[in-house]
Formats: C-alpha cells, sequence, structure tokens
C-alpha cells in the first residue's frame, strides 16, 4: 500500500471500490472516476493535518474520535456505510476541510472532473472518509518486530493513546505518530517516505485534475 489509491483499492478485501460502486447505484467505472477525482481533496486535508500536528502543543485529537465508537471501515465491509460509519466521515471531513462550503465547493468539482452527479459525490465522501482513515490506522498501527524503529513507533502509539475511557477496537484519533515522525528532517535513509508517500492520492489521479482542486483547496484555506 504506497498510496491512497492503493489503501483504497485495497480496502474491504480488495472490494471497496466495487462496494461503493454498489452502494451509490454506481458502475464500477463510474465509481472509479469518482474516487480519484476525491482521492487529492482527501490527500490535500490530511497532509494539511499533519502539518498542522507537527506545531500542535500537545498531541492532537485528530478528528475529534478519542472516545467516540469507531468503525473499522477499512476492513469491515458490513458496517461501512451504516449510519455510525456515516457519522464517523462526516466528523473526519469537518476536520480535514473545514467547513461545509469547502466540502461542497471539492464536491462539486469532483463532480465536473468524473461526470458522477454531485449529490451522488456528496454522499460517498462521509464513506470514502470512513475507509481512507481507518485505512490509514491499520498501515500505523504497530506490529510485533524486533526492529527498533518499530519499537519506537510502538512507543509514540502509546504515548498518545487516550488516558481514559478507551475506546475498544481500531483506534482511528491516535494513528499518526509514524506519520508525523515521516514528516521529520531524515534522521535514517531508507523508510523516510514509507509513511509520507501513503499521503500521496496516487499516480492514476491525472495531474489536470489534482491541479485543480489544489487550486480550489488553496482558495479556501489561503494557502
Amino acid at each position: 500500500m504506497n498510496t491512497l489509491f492503493d489503501l483504497l483499492s485495497s480496502a474491504q478485501n480488495g472490494q471497496a471500490i466495487d462496494n461503493l460502486a454498489r452502494q451509490f447505484a454506481l458502475s464500477q467505472q463510474q465509481a472509479l472516476a469518482a474516487t480519484q477525482a476525491l482521492l487529492p481533496a482527501f490527500s490535500l486535508g490530511l497532509k494539511r493535518q499533519v502539518e498542522s500536528a507537527k506545531t500542535a502543543p500537545t498531541p492532537p485529537d485528530f478528528f475529534g474520535l478519542s472516545g467516540m465508537p469507531q468503525i473499522d471501515a477499512f476492513q469491515n465491509a458490513a458496517q461501512a456505510f451504516t449510519q455510525q460509519a456515516m457519522q464517523q466521515g462526516q466528523q473526519i471531513m469537518a476536520a480535514l476541510f473545514g467547513s461545509p462550503e469547502m466540502t461542497k465547493a471539492l464536491s462539486q468539482l469532483a463532480a465536473e472532473q468524473s461526470r458522477v452527479a454531485a449529490p451522488i459525490i456528496s454522499a460517498m465522501m462521509p464513506a470514502m472518509a470512513s475507509i481512507l482513515v481507518s485505512g490509514l490506522a491499520h498501515a500505523a498501527a504497530p506490529k510485533p518486530s524486533g526492529n527498533p524503529m518499530a519499537d519506537m513507533m510502538t512507543s509514540m502509539m502509546k504515548a498518545w493513546q487516550p488516558q481514559s475511557n478507551p475506546t475498544p477496537g481500531l483506534d482511528l484519533a491516535s494513528l499518526w505518530a509514524p506519520f508525523l515522525e515521516a514528516y521529520q528532517p531524515a534522521r535514517r535513509p531508507e523508510p523516510k517516505d514509507m509513511f509520507s508517500q501513503m499521503l500521496e492520492a496516487g499516480n492514476q489521479v491525472q495531474k489536470a485534475q489534482a491541479d485543480a482542486m489544489q487550486s480550489l483547496f488553496n482558495m479556501w484555506t489561503g494557502k
């Protein structure tokens, strides 16, 4: 899994895009076009979250999800389109995009680029948000290893775990330690880009589409 496109393509046992197509009454090609149009917006929003966290005075509660029930939409296709998953996705989108107006502008641009109706794009966005962030949490979750780098990531992740009222299951709110480490000045030669590359939209996204989304994002954020 090297990019957000790779992450989405591997979600739900490789069936996430097909599941999105069925859920929103699209052809597989339409669902693919819609997701590719939206991925630059999610990439930009996620990178913005990382940049903000680098200067935060305290460990961030990304997306405001700490203490909330969280759905593993990356693996669990049966729950990925439930009301709870949509609420989780809406919470993530609010953190990534800042305002309903910006979210609407991004969805309208994605609709123009993909030729999928804007209401369908808007309905898909929370599901995509939930799937992508759940996938990033899986990618960043510490795994048993004798590798010193893995041990360091484990300790960082534990340091960011909420200390009270822990949420069982996948902790989406504390997934960012490895991503922040990847954005620090290089201290090691090989895996510097492993996590930062995951926040890229993917080569499958047309450059013109990505550039247009970047311009719109810059206009709304002022940078």
